[in-house]
């Protein structure tokens, strides 16, 4: 979508002489600074002596000492900083803003710095600051992988500040009312050839101080030019009577309108901005495109400013301490000379004593030797002289030594930390509260550069902001970092259907629309806090009050202790406290929840104590069933067994008649079969009886045959 620039570029070679201008125009403006800014940057590497004495010293032969007392300071400041880190975060505002989406708002910026490494990029920004005098910080943008068309954003690092041209007209200290800037880069020639084809043999020729390069880096890269502009044009603001507000070109058709009943109530006529994006060499346009935010994505970290009839004067801490250091360097460097150019401790002895031993003495006063040799001898009256003595070297000039703590005095003072530790009486005690109040003052002197760098990021965070309904306007599951670090994952932009229309009634996690403010957070981080409110709680715990802390609150004391397990022991005590059910992450305000279970435990207890009634009732009316059901089982039983008994006294009575009749018919029978039986055997007895005495009368018969033939023969 192009616009109309209010520049005076109308084509490719209008706008490359633009640019052009633009250089010069910076470059007359920041000359100065650049000059000085180099020089303090140097100075704190370790370059801190002038050419011309360090040149006559190095030609004599004399020494020329550095001691880098400068590079410790800054890193004493920039060390502050970083342990320290300020934080962006967003607060809703209006225009349809609203507390849960600033939260996720807050936590995709904490993804974006995570994601894209912001820390080394606001690192970088600030020792050029503390160092140069000022540093450059840049939003940009990546696609989330090769295969996706979603894109993060991103916070990234300008490693080298010279390479950068601001607008010299900015006046604000975070450079969000920039019109222009330039940003020269080093492009390798076949990654050149591969995107803009043929080689342009003229590169970027304009380049300022700090921003050249050596001639072997030309061969194998080319320079290239970044030139953001912005350019404005009238345009119709309307308001509607939803209370949105859209330019002409954001207004939905009139049927649309129409159809949800929105009206146009006002209209004004606003200067509407648009930032262009365009990548030169020195003779073509080689890229170019419309950024999506009405800022330019550069924003700048000043270090200490002065206007000094119109001028800017930028500096860092490096400026004002070049030379006290240098008098510190002069100071050591000449003790230094003074005591190498002192002759060693002479050695007293009488002549004669060294015979026969003098290489020993000779490296006396070179090497560490045990004992050394002598020969005794005697006087001129034949005494016995003393053995040698060794002389007492020269003490170092007192004045001398006074000069250099004076220097290092001076130092210190400067550098805005005149007290350092160990400098305190011997003896003197010095409390815990005495060190942090000389810590604050230190901190106090260079709050100026925590203090700019504050400003800046929150311009970062009006930028993200600005950006996010571009580039995250999809439904998509996005990763978000909370407060304490700990990653998750969310749906943005999620619509929320109708269940009978499939109609979309909202949109949740919406990051298209809404008025949000940028504000930055500073003191320390959340892990310090969490020690420091860890060592607070379990002080509260030894108190009276402590007894009550831990039945309301003592998940949270466990939680926030730093050892193993702590979370699964905090988790177990929040099941039995009412108040760690409140859910943080909602819209319902605390208080709000907590009448919310208030209320959901009454109606627990409510329901309940229903149930146990209907039990109750239900229990009785069962015990009422089961007695009638047993009055009439009982009487059933009772009816039951009567007739049983009178049909078992029936059935035992016919029984009674029928064994009698059965017993009187068996005796009959009995009596009967026995007579007959009798009669038998009576019969048979005398049938018996008669065969025997036939049967004894024939034996006797035959006997008495028998007795008549044996009497027969006998008697022959």
């Amino acid at each position: 979508m192009a616009y109309a620039s209010d520049s005076a570029a109308t084509n490719d070679q209008d706008l490359i002489v633009e640019c052009q201008e633009r250089y010069k125009l910076a470059m007359d403006s920041e000359s100065a600074n650049r000059t000085e800014a180099l020089t303090d940057i140097n100075f704190a590497n370790g370059d801190q002596w002038p050419v011309d004495i360090r040149r006559d010293r190095d030609t004599d032969g004399r020494p020329c000492l550095t001691i880098n007392i400068t590079d410790a300071m800054v890193r004493r400041v920039t060390n502050a900083l970083r342990e320290n880190r300020p934080r962006i975060k967003f607060h809703p505002v209006g225009d349809g803003a609203d507390v849960q989406a600033a939260k996720v708002r807050n936590g995709l910026m904490r993804h974006i710095e995570s994601a894209s490494s912001a820390d080394y990029a606001y690192d970088c920004a600030v020792e050029s600051a503390v160092r140069g005098g000022w540093g450059y910080i840049r939003v940009g943008s990546r696609y989330v992988d090769e295969r996706s068309f979603d894109q993060d954003l991103t916070i990234d690092p300008i490693r080298n500040p010279f390479t950068v041209y601001f607008d010299p007209t900015s006046s604000m200290p975070d450079g969000s009312d920039a019109s222009w800037a330039i940003v020269s880069d080093m492009m390798r020639r076949d990654e050149y050839r591969v995107r803009y084809g043929d080689v342009d043999p003229l590169g970027w020729q304009y380049m300022g101080s700090g921003d050249s390069v050596a001639d072997w880096a030309t061969k194998e890269q080319i320079r290239v030019a970044e030139y953001w502009r912005v350019h404005r044009k009238m345009d119709t603001l309307h308001m509607l009577s939803d209370g949105s507000t859209k330019f002409t070109d954001e207004l939905p058709e009139e049927d649309t309108l129409e159809a949800a009943g929105i009206e146009i109530v006002r209209t004004r006529r606003v200067m509407r901005k648009f930032v262009e994006w365009y990548l030169l060499s020195a003779t073509a346009v080689l890229d170019r495109r419309e950024w999506p935010g009405k800022y330019i994505p550069i924003v700048p970290v000043y270090g200490r400013e002065v206007d000094l009839n119109g001028r800017i004067v930028r500096k860092g801490m490096i400026r004002d301490l070049r030379d006290p250091a240098r008098m510190y360097n002069y100071g050591q460097t000449t003790m230094t000379e003074v005591a190498a150019l002192q002759p060693k401790a002479p050695w007293l002895i009488a002549e004669g004593q060294m015979e026969g031993h003098e290489a020993a003495w000779r490296d006396a006063n070179r090497k560490p030797i045990v004992a050394l040799p002598y020969k005794p001898v005697t006087g001129p009256n034949g005494e016995l002289m003393p053995p040698p003595q060794r002389q007492s070297a020269m003490a170092p000039a007192e004045g001398l030594m006074q000069w250099i703590q004076g220097s290092q005095s001076d130092f210190m003072a400067v550098a805005g930390m005149p007290h350092e530790p160990g400098q305190d009486s011997p003896g003197e005690v010095v409390s815990g509260l005495a060190i942090k109040r000389r810590q604050g003052l230190s901190d106090i002197s260079h709050f100026d550069f925590a203090d700019n760098l504050t400003r800046s990021l929150k311009h970062i965070g009006a930028i993200v902001s600005d950006l996010i309904p571009h580039f995250y306007d999809t439904q998509r599951i996005q990763r978000i970092i909370g407060d304490d670090g700990t990653p998750d994952t969310t749906t943005i932009n999620e619509k929320v259907r109708d269940p009978l229309t499939q109609a979309v009634v909202r949109i949740k996690n919406d990051l298209t629309g809404g008025l949000y403010d940028t504000v930055v957070d500073t003191g320390p981080g959340y892990q310090t806090k969490r020690e420091e409110a860890a060592e607070a709680m379990l002080e509260l715990l030894a108190t009276p009050l402590g007894e009550m802390t831990a039945k309301v609150a003592g998940d949270v004391v466990v939680r926030s202790l730093d050892f193993p397990d702590a979370d699964t022991i905090a988790d177990r005590m929040a099941a039995m406290i009412p108040g760690a059910q409140i859910d943080k992450d909602s819209d319902i305000p605390p208080k709000a929840q907590m009448m919310i279970k208030g209320l959901q435990q009454q109606l627990q207890q409510m329901q309940q104590s229903h149930m146990a009634l209907e039990l109750e009732l239900k229990t009785k009316s069962g015990i009422e069933q089961m007695r009638q059901q047993g009055e009439t089982q009982r009487l059933q039983m009772k009816e039951q067994a009567e007739t049983q008994r009178t049909q078992m006294e029936l059935g035992v009575r016919r029984e009674d008649v029928q064994t009698k009749a059965h017993t009187s018919m068996f005796d009959t029978h009995v009596k009967s079969i026995t007579a007959h039986d009798v009669a038998e055997i009576h019969a048979a007895t005398q049938l018996l009886n008669t065969h025997a005495e036939a049967e004894h009368n024939r034996r006797a018969a035959k006997e008495l045959e028998k007795s008549a033939e044996k009497a027969e023969r006998r008697s022959e």
